[in-house]
């Protein structure tokens, strides 16, 4: 009796030793997991089997001991609580090999009695040593159940590993092998898999080849084998063959492998299937009537799914002799011989319960019977047209339906506009992601009695939403979101509706405030009003009383007034908040009442653009010192002060996303960050923060994918570290004060980096000689730095979008040879070179087909325009002005239609304007001054700066690239998973010079949509100015100075409404200023100075009044304010008598006088004349111009 004690002591010791063993292997593993199995612990005096994730079973044990509680559960998956499987196994990279726990199994030996272990997503990595790999786990004789999926283990070695483990009943080693994705591949007849096995899953691990064991029995010792997952793997229709003696399977998965027949008389074997997946497997089927009539053998199938294969409608009728199926999934639908779906012949599988034909290019239901027992139907992504039409056809023939799926179906029209369909058992209705439009059809909709989940979203209802709505009482899911519905809700509008669970209604109109009835939704636990104009602010009452809530979205809306974060206290669930308002006079108040507590643990918290704590002095909530479980947190654009809050990394394990950018947060840099393994997202920008990169980012964050930390004080080199940040997709480091090289590591380390942005430092080196190993970068800035060298190893960038290296001191050719590496890549969409030393001519090979915005003033580039310049198709902005180029202006440029901006001056252009130059219509600004150009104005030019649509506001968004997945999911009715991420959309504003208003402005962003102006100065343009330019009356800058015009100031000048800067200074114009000018309101600033103008100044009133002498100066028969010169009017006389008119002849004249008078003002105007001409070079050349003009018509 003693001894037995003593072994049960010793055993409970082994046992709890063990245990807590684990739990120091899993805290060495990841040390910012301070509350991992908070339960494990040694001095408590509790039994370890009230542990969590252990069970116990105390029947008699196989050692002997009997009524003694032996370990036999251990429950240890996820134990990190990794929430999207999809974002772990996405990763199965390079990058994460160091992410890996090296687990040594010769520990789970302790538990004698253990039946089941569960270690799935625990990145578990290769430790295959004699004494502490896998192998050990042969020692378990009593192990029935091995859970292994979602780690990062070889499969070759679970081969030898797990050969010995012949009790297992259930393994799972989903997603085990770390090098799915590449060649390698294991011949799964090298694994032996116990003969007591009834659930094997070994998806996506690798596999080729049969189930034949080598040196064993065949796939007879797998008679017991009831669940055989092997989808995601290699194998062909050899695997089927093996498997025919597996008489007991009941499930079957063979989807996404490399078969290509139909299997039929394989599968008639396999007499008590129940279900079979073999989609996405190349099938190409059209089977014979004799493989048909074979499958009334499987009288126990119920669930097939074909999803994305070949199959025609012989195979369609085929499936009739499948006596049991009720589930069929056909999505994906591949026709042959581009024959249209066999839909008739869905009439023949008359018992039928759920049917899948989404994305089956269906346009219409063409079906004569009916399928009275379906009670599932999914058309999601198809081509109907119809609305009204394809419920009409459903309802006939499928009258029993309880969930229907149009998603994403190309609907138009109004819903229910004749009719509405006779479906008295609907539960789920799903309209969503299609264009129909018109009011809601809520009286219609109201007839489906037993409605409880109604989808409208993503489509463009209007109008207000009817309160019949209240009467649908059995309605659980709501979703109105992103229409065109507006009005107020406070008509009681879904307050009656005590069974909601979920509301949304975002992306509306809707207007006013939240009527408090809300807070009689006591079991909603979704609730989704952002992106509207709601008003006022919510009534606590309406917060306090929706216990269930567990997401709320109050995102851009017009709230005013406090919005105190306590009315959340006492909602257990709460995981999802976020309030983001851009209105000055919306708070988001967290600190009122004093001592308030939050007996939530959120997981999402969004809190940007809310004016926090403003009026507490803007500083963070305290109550996040009491989070620990939140996996994104958002507080940008709030003004917020203080240090940097390094503990949120530090108390929140599992924090993925932090952005607290376009803050006031100060502090050293270098002492700011806490280790934390999980952080992925990190946004520090526009920040205080000063002093240096830390060297060992890599230790402290080792798996960012985006790190931003621009526009702050950062100073120093960038430390060599950052080129092992392995998983590193997005790196900003712009408008700071680094200097030094970038590091090489940088340069060629990083295979995943997508966007690098060093903007606006002090970074000098030849960067761009350096040997690039960034095969996926899409955007690379480097502007506005002291880099010199030359353009080389650019081919490298196969993905290469956005390329600016503006205002730097590169030099040397752009590389024009097509096999050259060194060449720009063709997918580049902005290209920017501007403001460098490059030189030689522009390349003909060149070839920028998608390309919007291209730079390259500014540089010293010769020669002519290169004739593949006319594929530039998209381009929107041409930039090559500021160099030295010559030439014709080719007329191909009058034929990028789609062109805003023409950028050619300050070059040597020669020639004529082209007239092929008045067809770009779109042309909001084209400058050609400071060239050698000659001839007249067109005249057509008057159908330029008419662009149909903006331009600017659309083009400028490039997506940065990430594949960061989203840190959380909430499950939600409607979308099985809402996906929550940070924005990972990058915003480049193209930005001009254009001379307006005498200075050189820079124009930006936006703002190119609303600018416009047309530049032809310092020319040598002849003729009159066209009378028709006065039509451009969308134009804002017109200067025409410094050329040879003649004539006068066309008056439909007075028609440029919205002109504001108007040159025409340096010319040889005649004529009145017109007096209708003064209609032009905007006009800042206006120069005529330097021509041959006459007569009296407009009145000085509107903008004349504001124009000084130095508009009119160099014109002297001008006059009138602002000029000194007086325009002359005589004075009345005296009258004279009657009698003195009527002596008074008109020959009586003193004509000594009058001769004499004529010859001193005959000499005063020549030697006037002749000044001029000596002091005004502009004068004087036309004056000899049309002097040799004459004396060549007199040779004539």
């Amino acid at each position: 009796m003693v001894g037995w004690a003593h072994q049960r002591i010793s055993i409970e010791e082994d046992e709890r030793k063990a245990l807590l063993e684990i739990k120091a292997s899993l805290l060495d593993f990841s040390r910012s997991y301070d509350n991992l199995l908070p339960s494990w612990v040694t001095d408590d005096g509790s039994s370890y089997c009230d542990w969590e994730r252990i069970s116990c079973n105390s029947t008699s044990s196989s050692s002997g001991y009997n009524n003694y509680k032996f370990v036999t559960h251990l429950s240890l998956g996820n134990i990190f609580s990794i929430e999207d499987i999809v974002y772990y196994s996405a990763y199965e990279t390079d990058g994460y090999k160091g992410l890996m726990w090296s687990l040594n199994f010769s520990i789970f030996l302790h538990f004698k009695e253990l039946r089941k272990l569960d270690l799935s997503l625990n990145y578990i990595g290769n430790t295959f040593h004699v004494t502490t790999g896998l192998e050990r786990l042969s020692g378990l004789k009593n192990l029935e159940n091995l859970n292994l999926s979602y780690n990062f283990i070889k499969t070759n070695n679970i081969f030898f590993s797990l050969s010995q483990l012949t009790s297992l009943k259930v393994l799972d080693l989903r997603y085990v092998n770390e090098n799915q994705g590449d060649s390698s591949a294991h011949d799964i007849s090298e694994f032996r898999i116990s003969k007591n096995m009834e659930v094997l899953d070994l998806t996506a691990c690798g596999f080729y080849g049969t189930l034949q064991i080598k040196g064993s029995e065949t796939t007879s010792t797998l008679r017991k084998l009831k669940i055989l997952n092997l989808g995601g793997n290699q194998f062909d229709e050899s695997l089927v063959s093996s498997i025919t003696a597996l008489t007991s399977l009941k499930s079957l998965d063979l989807s996404e492998n490399l078969l290509s027949t139909f299997p039929s008389q394989e599968l008639i074997h396999l007499f008590n299937l129940e279900k079979l997946d073999l989609s996405r497997s190349g099938l190409e089927v059209t089977p014979s009537i004799q493989d048909c009539k074979s499958l009334t053998r499987l009288e126990k199938l119920e669930s097939l799914s074909f999803r994305d294969n070949y199959f025609d409608k012989s195979f369609i009728s085929c499936l009739s002799f499948l006596p049991s199926l009720n589930t069929l999934d056909l999505s994906g639908y591949v026709e042959i011989e581009t024959t249209s779906f066999p839909m008739q012949e869905l009439s023949l599988l008359r018992e039928l319960k759920t049917l899948d034909l989404s994305d089956c290019r269906l346009q219409s239901i063409t079906f004569n019977g009916t399928m009275s027992n379906l009670v599932h139907l999914n058309l999601d992504d198809n081509y109907f047209l119809s609305a009204d039409d394809v419920m009409r056809s459903i309802a006939a023939a499928f009258p029993s339906l309880r969930f229907l799926s149009l998603d994403g179906c190309s609907m138009e029209g109004r819903l229910f506009a004749n009719e509405v369909p006779n479906l008295p058992s609907l539960k789920v209705l799903i309209l969503s992601g299609n264009n129909l439009n018109g009011r809601l059809p809520m009286e219609a909709l109201a007839s489906f009695h037993h409605l409880d989940i109604l989808d409208l979203s993503y489509n463009n209802f209007t109008g207000s939403i009817p309160s019949i709505i209240n009467s649908m009482a059995s309605l659980k899911v709501v979703s109105f979101a992103s229409n065109a519905l507006n009005g107020s809700l406070m008509n009681d509008v879904f307050c009656k509706l005590k069974n909601l669970r979920e509301l949304d209604l975002s992306s509306n109109m809707f207007d006013g405030k939240l009527p408090e009835c809300f807070n009689r939704l006591s079991s909603i636990k979704l609730f989704d009003i952002s992106s509207n104009q709601l008003t006022g602010v919510p009534l606590p009452s309406l917060i306090t009383n929706l216990t269930a809530l567990e997401y709320i979205d109050f995102r851009n809306n017009k709230f005013e007034g406090s919005f105190s974060l306590s009315w959340f206290s006492n909602l257990t669930n709460l995981e999802f908040v976020a309030i983001a308002s851009d209105n000055e006079n919306f708070e988001v108040e967290t600190e009122e009442p004093v001592g308030w507590t939050c007996k939530f643990q959120l997981k999402v918290l969004i809190l940007s653009s809310c004016n926090l704590n403003k009026h507490k002095g803007s500083f963070i909530p305290s109550f996040l010192l009491h989070q620990y479980k939140l996996r994104e947190l958002d507080m940008s654009h709030n003004s917020l002060e203080g240090q940097f809050p390094d503990w949120l990394i530090k108390n929140n394990a599992m924090l993925q996303v932090l952005i607290i950018g376009d803050n006031s947060f100060s502090g050293k840099l270098s002492t700011s960050f806490h280790r934390n393994p999980n952080t992925k997202w990190l946004d520090v920008s526009r920040n205080n923060m000063i002093g240096l990169i830390p060297n060992d980012i890599q230790e402290l964050l080792p798996y960012l994918y985006h790190l931003n930390l621009s526009r702050n004080s950062i100073n120093g080199v960038i430390p060599s570290s950052i080129g092992d940040l392995s998983v590193l997709q997005e790196l900003d480091l712009s408008h700071n004060w680094l200097s030094g090289e970038v590091p090489i590591g940088l340069l060629t380390n990083l295979s995943h980096l997508k966007m690098l942005i060093l903007s606006n430092n002090s970074l000098h080196g030849e960067v761009l000689s350096r040997n690039f190993k960034l095969s996926c970068l899409s955007s690379l800035h480097l502007d506005n730095n002291h880099f010199t060298g030359k353009m080389e190893n650019m081919g490298a960038f196969n993905d290469l979008k956005i390329l600016d290296v503006s205002n730097n001191f590169f030099t040397g050719l752009i590389p024009d040879d097509v096999n050259n590496t060194s060449m720009l890549p063709t997918s580049l969409r902005f290209l920017d070179l501007s403001k460098n030393n490059f030189s030689g001519p522009i390349p003909f090979s060149l070839s920028f087909q998608n390309a919007w915005h291209i730079h390259l003033g500014s540089n010293k580039f010769t020669g002519s325009i290169p004739n593949s310049f006319r594929n530039l198709t998209k381009v929107l902005t041409l930039d090559i002005g500021n160099n030295y180029l010559s030439g014709r202006i080719p007329n191909f440029i009058g034929e990028l239609s789609n062109l805003r901006i023409l950028l050619l001056g300050k070059n040597n252009f020669s020639g004529s304007i082209p007239s092929k130059l008045c067809h770009l219509t779109n042309a909001n600004m084209i400058d050609l001054s400071n060239n050698l150009l000659s001839g007249s104005i067109p005249r057509c030019l008057q159908n330029i700066a008419r662009p149909s649509y903006p331009a600017f506001m659309k083009s400028v968004h490039f997506s940065a690239g990430s594949i960061f997945s989203t840190p959380y999911q909430y499950s939600s009715s409607l979308y099985m998973h809402r996906n929550f991420q940070p924005h990972a959309l990058f915003r480049i504003e193209d930005e001009i010079l254009f001379t307006t208003k005498t200075l050189s402005m820079a124009y930006k962003g936006d703002v190119l949509d609303i600018m416009s102006g047309l530049d032809l100065s310092c020319n040598k343009l002849t003729g009159n100015i066209p009378e028709e330019l006065g039509l451009l009356a969308q134009i804002h800058a017109l200067n025409l100075s410094h050329n040879m015009l003649i004539g006068p100031i066309p008056v439909k000048f007075s028609n440029l409404a919205n002109i504001e800067s108007l040159d025409l200074s340096f010319n040889s114009l005649t004529g009145k200023v017109p007096s209708e000018l003064i209609k032009l309101n905007s006009l800042a600033v206006f120069n005529v100075s330097f021509n041959n103008l006459s007569g009296r100044l407009p009145e000085r009133k509107a903008q004349f009044i504001t124009f000084t002498k130095e508009s009119y100066e160099g014109n002297p028969l001008l006059c009138g304010l602002p000029l000194e010169n007086e325009c002359i009017m005589e004075p009345p006389g005296p009258q004279p008598s009657n009698k003195e008119v009527s002596d008074e002849k008109w020959h009586d004249m003193d004509m000594a006088s009058f001769y004499g008078s004529c010859s001193s003002t005959w000499f005063v105007i020549m030697l006037g004349f002749a000044a001029v001409l000596y002091v005004n070079r502009y004068w004087r050349r036309w004056w000899f111009h049309l002097v040799e003009e004459r004396h060549k018509s007199n040779l004539v």
